[in-house]
């Protein structure tokens, strides 16, 4: 009864093990950063949506913003991926440039902080559209 028990304990950190490792692979990082994604918690009527692509450790995307009341157009993704970390210069086109660095806290899931002119502010975006599958 006893080896039955280690065995399910055992089973259950390499269970464990696996799950939480694949957000630190760079490939899987790579793999799950491909599609479309939307930041959340923004207010009515404001919006900050991108597609990325993802070659090697290089970062790409293009997108568009709205606010409320404000500004609205496209934008423009760069960035890389080192480790677990993610590093993303958002460029719109009313010149306003942020920067994001984040991890994946899911496969869906990019959270981390979003600086602009100097100040630092917590930003979650959701992966709302998978990758769709190559040629």
């Amino acid at each position: 009864m006893q080896i039955r028990r280690l065995m399910l304990a055992m089973s259950l950190v390499s269970v464990a093990a696996c799950s939480s490792s694949d957000l630190t692979n760079p490939n899987t990082i790579a793999a799950d950063l491909r599609g479309m994604w939307s930041q959340t918690s923004l207010g009515v009527g404001s919006s900050r949506i991108f597609v990325l692509q993802v070659t090697g450790t290089t970062v790409t995307g293009a997108g568009s913003y709205s606010g409320e009341a404000g500004p609205a157009g496209s934008l423009t993704v760069t960035g890389s991926i080192a480790g677990s970390r993610i590093a993303l210069d958002i460029v719109q086109d009313d010149d306003v440039t942020l920067h994001l660095n984040a991890m994946l806290s899911s496969s869906r899931l990019l959270t981390g902080s979003l600086v602009t002119a100097g100040d630092s502010a917590a930003a979650t975006f959701q992966k709302i559209q998978q990758d769709p599958p190559g040629p």
